[in-house]
């Protein structure tokens, strides 16, 4: 008979290192983002520029000179709109 050591036990996954992440719904679907980030950069990962659209944020409609004081947190619910000329 053999006599063998007891297994070793798995070592603890290590949890994952870097920015944390938000949880943020951008026109009714779910986005991860880095939290913190700041809202022009979302725009910009989307293709579009902080004039050519209208931002809600939580129910709130932003002006424009308030969206890059904006960074994201999680729960943050978004509509975003383009803004279209003509008729």
């Amino acid at each position: 008979m053999v006599d063998r050591p007891p297994p070793a036990s798995a070592p603890a996954p290590t949890p994952p290192t870097g920015p944390a992440r938000a949880q943020v719904v951008v026109n009714g679907a779910v986005r991860v983002v880095v939290a913190g980030q700041p809202l022009p950069d979302l725009l910009a990962e989307l293709g579009l520029r902080p004039g050519s659209v209208v931002v809600e944020r939580n129910g709130v409609a932003l002006i424009p000179s308030e969206l890059t004081g904006i960074r994201l947190a999680d729960g943050d619910t978004l509509e975003i709109v383009r803004a279209v000329a003509g008729g």
